[in-house]
């Protein structure tokens, strides 16, 4: 069944909201896998939803097709977010999605960058079909050129709201990410979602944990207080972990 080529709108529902998403063609893994699987349990998206719960300005760094994003303003109709996806043709779909949502850019901010550690041109690899979005693209040593940006260079000075929440999936990027986003880090201690990969986990967990993030736990629930539990197990490839500053 899986190999039926989905198309349509698809209702996306958590355990604190729910709002549309579309696919084309099977082209958005994040819906596909929900649909063949309607008891799926995403308790990244649920934590998202309830840290959205607060006021504040939401960081969606590595956007794919928006579901962050559209999360975090529905979960409370006064959040503000940032939206930083590279890849073109997901950026735009976050556009329809957002208007499928009836959310129009008041309230969001959309940049087709990448995110990094310093403002610079970087090469940015696309691993699947021209015609198909891309939960691969990341940046490389091959590629097309594109720009990156430290998030520290975003202006948030006239904002009365504070950041509240940082969700980074940046296919390995993400030390450099938290690296570029150490005056934010600093002024907000917003709780942070990242998705670690092998050779950057420890350190992205040492770097949290001298900022003061010692409320550390993975998609299991399990508390980091022992980094046995940073250890990836057979061909896992990437471990989401949550940081809090209690």
């Amino acid at each position: 069944q899986e190999n039926i080529p989905l198309s349509g709108i698809y209702k996306l529902t958590t355990n604190k909201i729910s709002f549309e998403m579309l696919v084309i063609n099977s082209d958005d893994t994040s819906i596909t896998s929900r649909f063949w699987n309607n008891k799926l349990k995403d308790y990244v998206l649920d934590k998202w939803c309830d840290w959205c719960q607060e006021e504040g300005i939401y960081l969606d760094v590595g956007a794919h097709t928006g579901m962050y994003t559209i999360a975090s303003l529905i979960s409370n109709k006064k959040n503000r977010v940032v939206s930083i996806e590279p890849f073109p043709l997901n950026f735009y779909r976050i556009i329809t999605n957002l208007r499928l949502n009836n959310f129009n850019n008041t309230k969001v901010k959309l940049l087709n960058v990448a995110a990094s550690d310093n403002n610079k041109t970087v090469k940015f690899y696309i691993n699947s079909s021209w015609s198909y979005l891309s939960k691969g693209g990341k940046i490389s040593d091959e590629g097309v050129n594109i720009k990156a940006i430290k998030l520290d260079s975003l202006d948030f000075a006239n904002n009365e709201l504070d950041i509240k929440g940082i969700k980074i999936d940046t296919e390995g990027e993400d030390l450099k990410v938290i690296y570029g986003a150490r005056k934010i880090i600093t002024k907000f201690k917003p709780k942070i979602i990242i998705e670690c990969r092998r050779d950057n986990i420890l350190e992205i967990f040492n770097f949290l944990f001298n900022f003061g993030y010692k409320k550390i736990y993975d998609s299991d629930g399990n508390n980091i207080k022992d980094k046995k539990l940073l250890e990836f197990i057979g061909d896992q490839i990437t471990k989401d972990l949550f940081f809090e500053i209690i």
